[in-house]
């Protein structure tokens, strides 16, 4: 035998050896892949390449941004955070992208108020596109719940730009959905107006009324509006001197909306007058036989000459002057009119 005069315990000790050694090999290597892991900086742990680009232009509601893309960094589709201050500001996904490298990006989330507040036109911003754990400091769990799959993430078409997207509860400013047609948003148009408005005077002849008059316009659809104004003066020593004549001006319109420079919107619109003249005391003798009846018959003439009924139309102007107020102008067969109009 070959373990003849070979001590057992002596067996046994090299036995040992020859199978605590490839084992302890193992957990060498195991420590080493491990350390690696370790030492190896996830995306989260390294700050990633940033590039300026400049805003070039923001929707009314700044729910819409116009970004230069100089460094062809971003493309449709893509999700892409805005910073300030090496801070984020929002977070945005890339809606469309032009040979004249500029992109349109709809904005999905504020993380930080007050840097929001001072994005405007002209405003160099830093970009990063993907992931901005390295700034937001989430855990991989938060992360995880959201990120979004790819079909919701890329956009089909250019209306998907404009599609409704789901915002926090603290971010009820940006929940108006867009509307790649309609140039006003809002449905509402409330004016206040100072205008002359064309009529007669005693002798028949030509004259401008100063009238203070004010305006509900409502939009039915894109661009289409629908308007109704209501106006009224007085007109002194009409149809006699001592008599006075009230004037009531009602006008119905429909309007259509184009844009113009400036923040402006030009609306032609045509629709329909109407304007009524009352005079209590005019036409009735006052008892003392001091008017002759053909004197009492003009004075009625007179206050019917004041009464319209007619097809009118003309041009509206209105100027964006803060985010909700517009300067209005109103060039039309009806009146001349300047003041203000907000919406809502």
């Amino acid at each position: 035998m070959i373990l003849k005069g070979f001590k057992l315990p002596v067996f046994f000790c090299l036995l040992f050896l020859l199978v605590a050694m490839p084992l302890h090999a193992q957990n060498v290597l195991d420590d080493v892949e491990e350390e690696d892991r370790i030492d190896t900086p996830t995306s989260g742990d390294v700050a990633p390449n940033l590039v300026a680009e400049k805003i070039i232009n923001i929707s009314s509601s700044k729910k819409i941004f116009i970004l230069t893309n100089e460094n062809q960094t971003f493309s449709k589709g893509d999700f892409i955070s805005l910073l300030l201050a090496n801070k984020l500001v929002c977070r945005a996904l890339v809606a469309k992208t032009n040979q004249d490298k500029l992109s349109g990006i709809k904005i999905v989330k504020i993380y930080n108020l007050a840097l929001w507040k001072q994005l405007n036109m002209g405003k160099q911003v830093l970009v990063l596109k993907g992931d901005d754990s390295f700034y937001t400091n989430k855990d991989k769990a938060s992360l995880k719940n959201e990120t979004v799959k790819k079909n919701d993430s890329k956009l089909q078409n250019e209306e998907d730009l404009f599609n409704s997207t789901s915002l926090s509860s603290d971010e009820d400013d940006l929940s108006i959905d867009e509307n790649a047609k309609r140039l006003i948003k809002p449905d509402n148009l409330l004016s206040l107006n100072v205008g002359l408005i064309q009529s007669k005077d005693v002798d028949g002849a030509a004259k401008k009324y100063t009238q203070i008059n004010g305006a509900w316009s409502y939009q039915l659809t894109d661009n289409i509006w629908a308007e109704i104004a209501l106006g009224t003066n007085t007109v002194r020593d009409y149809p006699v001197p001592g008599l006075d004549t009230r004037m009531v001006n009602i006008e119905v319109k429909g309007k259509y909306t184009f844009s113009a420079p400036f923040y402006s919107y030009i609306q032609p619109y045509i629709g329909y007058q109407t304007i009524t003249a009352s005079s209590p005391t005019a036409g009735t003798d006052p008892g003392d036989n001091s008017r002759t009846p053909e004197q009492l018959a003009a004075e009625l003439q007179l206050v019917q000459d004041l009464r319209v009924s007619t097809v009118i139309f003309g041009v509206t102007i209105l100027k964006r002057i803060v985010p909700g107020w517009f300067v209005r102008a109103d060039f039309g067969t009806d009146i001349i009119n300047g003041g203000l109009t907000l919406e809502f």
